[in-house]
């Protein structure tokens, strides 16, 4: 099957700070999401339910965040998701009743609709999980102004996906006015929601019941020698549904000499490798790439953060419990193994664990 290739025809969509009446832009600056202008396309795909769902009927006049996925995503679908479902279920009653989360799978072949929506429960019951064929999910990317996912299979076997990383809101006035890059913290969102709530002539979506949202746990660290390269604030993270969980940690190098990682192992848990998430700006598209080293500077420090380079347990060996211990292994080409602690997280929990998460 030939896919057309991915984010192509974003620069079709028409860039303009379109704020609200008053000239301004409709979210602060400060949240590094794009302006532009899209009208509230009329697309219909089917719901996890097998029902037909017409997204411009559906959600006309509701605050509407659009993203394009897929469930076995271990890094930047579910960091999106989970920061999103986060601040949403902080918000008001009344004001939760006022928008609507829609996810479009552009792997549809591996979410079947029960995948999509068990993915979709870890972070509420009220998001609409979308599906259709690859061809009529490219054709309601390219409305938005992104071209089709790239569906491939790496060297390992493994598959790839390559799609459109933005979260699309799409205000009470039926027009996207912003989008917002992966790396988007929660602090992003709580600022700007009430600016993108502020438009009249929501309507209440079917369903508005809440998510709970976890404090986040202390990492768990081994105490740096002098001269020996260490692994601190380790994480685990559950997956969202059935899939790989992700590792995500600092490693330091206090010596005079470059290092680099060369593996990551756990005990018991499940095979784990290197992965890196890529993103190509020209595109606005990010894709997972398997990584056979991470370089670790003298008297530096690499991180493996949402949106970067990260560790991937595949398959998983059993289920994780939050606030966990696992013991975790990396292995330097100088330093040789380093061992730790890594605590086991919820998606949730990544916002605020991992501060230095990639923006953009």
């Amino acid at each position: 099957m030939t896919f057309l290739r991915a984010g192509v025809v974003l620069a079709a969509v028409t860039l303009a700070g379109c704020g609200p009446t008053s000239g301004g832009r409709v979210v602060s600056a400060e949240s590094g999401a794009t302006d532009v202008s899209i009208p509230r396309p009329a697309f219909t795909l089917t719901d996890t339910d097998g029902m037909p769902y017409a997204f411009a009927e559906r959600t006309a006049g509701t605050l509407t965040f659009l993203e394009f996925g897929y469930t076995n995503c271990p890094d930047v679908c579910p960091v999106h998701m989970a920061n999103l479902s986060t601040v949403i279920a902080n918000l008001a009653p009344s004001d939760r009743m006022r928008l609507t989360v829609v996810f479009v799978t552009v792997d549809p072949d591996r979410d079947s609709a029960a995948a999509l929506r068990k993915w979709l429960n870890a972070f509420s019951v009220d998001f609409i999980g979308l599906r259709g064929t690859r061809e009529e999910v490219d054709a309601v990317q390219q409305l938005i102004g992104f071209g089709g996912a790239i569906v491939g299979v790496d060297s390992g076997g493994a598959t790839t996906v390559t799609h459109a990383a933005p979260v699309v809101v799409f205000t009470a006035d039926d027009t996207a006015h912003v989008m917002y890059p992966f790396g988007t913290r929660q602090a992003d969102w709580i600022r700007d929601m009430p600016r993108l709530l502020a438009r009249k002539g929501h309507r209440r979506p079917a369903n508005a019941s809440s998510v709970a949202a976890p404090s986040v746990l202390a990492p768990s660290a081994l105490t740096p020698s002098a001269l020996t390269p260490s692994v601190e604030r380790a994480y685990v993270v559950i997956p969202a549904a059935k899939g790989p969980a992700a590792i995500y940690f600092a490693a330091s190098n206090p010596t005079g000499s470059p290092d680099s990682i060369l593996s990551v192992a756990t005990e018991a848990i499940g095979p784990a490798s290197l992965h890196e998430s890529v993103h190509d700006h020209l595109t606005n598209t990010m894709s997972m790439q398997p990584l056979a080293a991470l370089a670790v500077p003298a008297r530096g420090t690499a991180r493996l953060v949402p949106g970067g380079a990260h560790g991937m347990i595949s398959p998983l060996g059993r289920a994780l419990v939050r606030g966990e211990r696992i013991a975790l292994t990396v292995q330097f080409a100088r330093a040789g193994a380093v061992r730790t602690t890594a605590t086991v997280i919820t998606y949730a929990d990544v916002d605020t664990a991992t501060t230095t998460a990639v923006r953009k």
